[in-house]
């Protein structure tokens, strides 16, 4: 015998004299029919009918709507098994700092596209830049796509935003090498050796902070970048599959890691390079002051600590090297981006290949003169 039961939602319609044809959407949950109101169009009708079948299969249905904060906490909960601590560090934080505060209260079926272009509009204004308001949105969107995958909500409100343009001629500020020498000449152990590893190999701050000295090959003249430390003051993978890599150490480099090697008493290879024990590094934001007050000491303008790698890559492409080998000495996801960032450094004047050409050329047309004569048969 065939299964009678009724559907678990259905809609009335009814003609009324005042407001035309009405539409009466009804869901059936624990044997009893629950009206979820009267709508002017059966398409509307449907889309509550088909929420709230979703939620009885849930079995939330009846529970009240949640909120962003509500929902954002079990997101990322979820989330947290596929992230390293880094990153969901900052998630959190973004959404505590920029996000929640403004939105948190309101139920996620509330939440409109105008309601996201005013809070992006608000973050602007408070004086967070650019960079900060666009990742804030994207963290937000990636949270809302969730929802609407999990049928919380049929579409996401992040839709039709205008969010502030991120200025790509970023004017990077590159320290000469005189510059760069008089730090080293002021910095003290083990700041020193941190310093030069950052100008001389590139290394990002929380990737030369987390290397060991088993990470350092003196035979291979290169450093093996296989862990972080970051600001929060844990391990951490690399940033990206790229991120971890092999850079090659100029002979000047492998040099002072080889005497901090010495001086230290050779340590075995799992203890920290950069330390005060040999187990922790050192802390982010106490040598960030350290690095400050160097600068101050040495006369040095202030620069930020990332732009010693900037240092490093300017340099490497004014003597020659390939946009696609920095990008794998740098760590980069892909060569464009490199390029992106670094390409006015490299040289632009073309005498030199320009004349090997042109070598290449007259090598060619010669070649082919002497052919010609070889096949011409005599007369």
């Amino acid at each position: 015998m065939s299964d009678k039961r009724r559907p678990t939602g259905f809609i009335r319609t009814k003609k009324t004299k005042t407001k035309g044809t009405r539409y009466y959407a009804f869901v059936v949950a624990e044997g009893r029919e629950v009206s979820l109101g009267a709508f002017g169009s059966r398409d509307t009708a449907m889309r509550k009918l088909r929420g709230a079948e979703r939620e009885i299969e849930r079995g939330v249905f009846g529970r009240g709507e949640p909120t962003l904060n509500e929902f954002y906490e079990s997101w990322i909960e979820a989330k947290s098994r596929s992230l390293n601590p880094s990153t969901l560090r900052d998630y959190s934080d973004t959404f505590k700092r920029h996000i929640l505060p403004t939105l948190g209260d309101v139920k996620l079926t509330r939440l409109t596209p105008t309601m996201v272009q005013s809070w992006i509009d608000g973050l602007s204004s408070k004086g967070l830049g650019a960079a900060a308001t666009n990742k804030s949105y994207r963290y937000l969107r990636n949270c809302l796509n969730n929802a609407v995958q999990k049928d919380i909500i049929d579409r996401s409100p992040c839709r039709g935003i205008i969010v502030p343009q991120s200025s790509r001629e970023v004017e990077l500020v590159i320290l000469t090498s005189d510059e760069v020498a008089a730090v080293l000449d002021v910095a003290r152990e083990p700041e020193r050796t941190l310093v030069a590893v950052l100008a001389f190999a590139g290394l990002r701050l929380g990737e030369g902070l987390g290397l060991k000295w088993k990470d350092i090959d003196f035979d291979m003249r290169c450093i093996r970048v296989e862990r972080t430390w970051t600001q929060y003051g844990t391990w951490s993978t690399p940033k990206s599959q790229t991120s971890r890599r092999a850079v090659s150490l100029a002979p000047t480099l492998s040099r002072l890691l080889f005497d901090s090697y010495e001086a230290s008493g050779r340590p075995g290879p799992d203890v920290v390079v950069f330390s005060r024990d040999g187990d922790r590094p050192l802390d982010f934001s106490h040598f960030r002051q350290t690095f400050n007050k160097t600068l101050q000491a040495a006369g040095i303008r202030h620069v930020r600590i990332h732009d010693l790698r900037h240092f490093y890559a300017s340099n490497l492409l004014a003597q020659g090297a390939s946009i696609k080998w920095l990008q794998q000495q740098l760590g980069h996801s892909s060569a464009s981006m490199t390029l992106d960032v670094y390409g006015h450094f490299i040289p632009e004047s073309g005498d030199v290949a320009l004349a090997g050409f042109d070598a290449v050329l007259n090598g060619s047309v010669t070649l082919l003169d002497s052919r010609r004569k070889a096949d011409k048969k005599p007369e």
